[in-house]
């Protein structure tokens, strides 16, 4: 999938984390911008989600219900955010799996500055 925001922003897969660089999200305190961190593990969960749906051979059109993101500490370096689900998938009475997952931000010396929690919602696939 190809996202044009993330690519203006940097934002990078590595491994199963996506990569924020402070050089193009900085904002004026030199850390990085707050709307950067929110979108690097928006993405980060987003990809984690797809991995978990294919990972139990389930197939549909994935999309973000809520997501809420608390700053801990500034990051002054690159972060990467890596995220895990919170509990198993739940299959929903219309047919719908949902899931929600935590994305954490560290920075290089793996110290969390933010933390993202997120509803993804696997829709059902339509013939």
């Amino acid at each position: 999938m190809k996202i044009p925001a993330a690519d203006n922003m940097g934002l990078s897969e590595r491994g199963d984390g996506v990569l924020i660089p402070l050089s193009s999200n900085n904002n004026d305190k030199g850390s990085l911008f707050a709307g950067s961190l929110f979108s690097g593990a928006t993405l980060a969960a987003y990809r984690a989600t797809e991995r978990l749906f294919a990972s139990r051979g389930l197939t549909g059109e994935l999309v973000a219900k809520t997501a809420t993101i608390d700053y801990l500490k500034r990051i002054v370096t690159d972060g990467l955010a890596v995220a895990s689900p919170v509990a198993e998938p739940l299959l929903k009475s219309n047919g719908n799996y949902t899931v929600k997952m935590r994305a954490r931000v560290t920075d290089t010396a793996g110290v969390i500055g933010a933390e993202l929690t997120a509803e993804f919602i696997l829709l059902k696939k339509v013939d």
